[in-house]
């Protein structure tokens, strides 16, 4: 994207999906309306490293959670 733009949606219970074939993330929601956001461009290593940070997010709340009790 070459615009300086800022795009929010919003999907009831989305599913998330990773294509490694077509190096794509697609968000999607299936309720009466099937809607779709599909980001191509995102390599492996990429969601590889959004998923060690999500990880690495959940723990440190789970390690607080506890320490706080």
């Amino acid at each position: 994207m070459n615009f300086d733009t800022t795009h929010e949606y919003f999907m009831d219970d989305p599913c998330v999906h990773y294509c490694k074939e077509h190096d794509s993330l697609i968000i999607c929601s299936h309720g009466r309306n099937t809607e779709r956001l599909i980001i191509s461009g995102l390599e492996a290593g990429v969601m590889n490293r959004f998923r060690l940070e999500l990880n690495k997010e959940e723990l440190e709340d789970v390690v607080n959670q506890t320490a706080s009790t």
